[in-house]
């Protein structure tokens, strides 16, 4: 699949401040505070999303919002068989840093692991960051949750509605995509992106902590647990940082294995900003080099 550019109205520039993104998309992007507290008969438009999201766990067992066919169970036996592959440890060239902007490696990651074409995996990472900064929002947090939420599917729909990259319940939230030319966009991959992180931004703020907001967006906010959602955004999220660093074969290998990247600080971030992929974008270009200097000749002393 190739994604075609939005015309220009549509897009964010990387200049676009918080406020302007919320002009154009309208009163009707964000909840006010006492959505969520309401108590009235009529439930709020985010109250009906989480019940619906949470009546589709009940129903199907599916952590992530996507139909049981969009999900690893159902993939091709060969598929199966790699994500379930050996176990094994990394080895020094699984631990090598490839050369190249961390887009380019976060994209080559999402392209092996999610078998999509680099094109394609280039294209979602940029509008990742591009929104991301938009919303002060960390681009690997995006990615991880599209990861999780349709495995980098666009045309991705379950049962109870929810749709697109970032399954977003178009129902609820037809009015977000009126800029966008109305609820058919839902499958549009930009627009859906945009609405989505604008959704998940708006939950980050609610409950001031990442993982709650998680929690929140699956649907789980009032059941005792997520069923382990938030911790495979989680683990996703880890495995883009150390794709991002440059380590793409030791992320792609951990992920087929079922593995968490040993780097666990970013995911303990109360707010995961923009800031932790402008930090992970200041790498020194002698950075790689070194690095995999020093790991080979570590090898060799051994």
């Amino acid at each position: 699949m190739i994604f075609r550019k939005q015309p220009r109205q549509f897009r964010i520039s990387h200049l676009v401040s918080v406020s302007v993104l919320a002009l154009t998309l309208g009163g009707a992007a964000f909840w006010s505070d006492s959505d969520y507290a309401s108590t009235a008969p009529a439930l709020s438009y985010a109250q009906e999303d989480l019940n619906a999201r949470a009546d589709l766990r009940q129903r199907e067992g599916v952590l992530s919002g996507v139909t049981p066919s969009l999900s690893l169970l159902d993939a091709p036996a060969a598929a199966r068989e790699e994500a379930t592959a050996s176990s094994e440890e990394l080895t020094v060239e699984d631990n090598v840093i490839h050369e190249g902007s961390p887009r380019h490696l976060v994209a080559e990651y999402i392209s092996r692991t999610f078998r999509v074409s680099m094109r394609d995996a280039r294209q979602i990472t940029d509008w990742a960051v591009e929104i991301g900064e938009a919303r002060d929002l960390d681009p690997l947090l995006i990615l991880a949750v599209i990861g999780t939420e349709s495995s980098f599917k666009p045309t991705a729909r379950s049962n109870a509605g929810a749709e697109g990259l970032m399954q977003v319940m178009t129902s609820v939230h037809e009015a977000k995509f009126d800029a966008f030319g109305g609820p058919e966009a839902a499958f549009d991959p930009y627009a859906n992106m945009v609405v989505g992180t604008d959704i998940l931004s708006y939950l980050i703020r609610r409950t001031g902590n990442v993982r709650r907001a998680l929690k929140w967006y699956s649907g789980a906010a009032n059941l005792e647990d997520d069923r382990g959602y938030g911790a495979r955004v989680m683990r996703e999220h880890g495995l883009l940082t150390v794709a991002a660093e440059g380590r793409t074969d030791a992320a792609v290998k951990l992920h087929r294995a079922g593995k968490s990247a040993s780097e666990g600080g970013a995911g303990n971030a109360a707010k995961l900003g923009f800031a932790h992929w402008t930090k992970l974008s200041e790498r020194t270009e002698g950075a790689p080099r070194a690095r995999n200097a020093d790991l080979r000749g570590k090898a060799q002393a051994s």
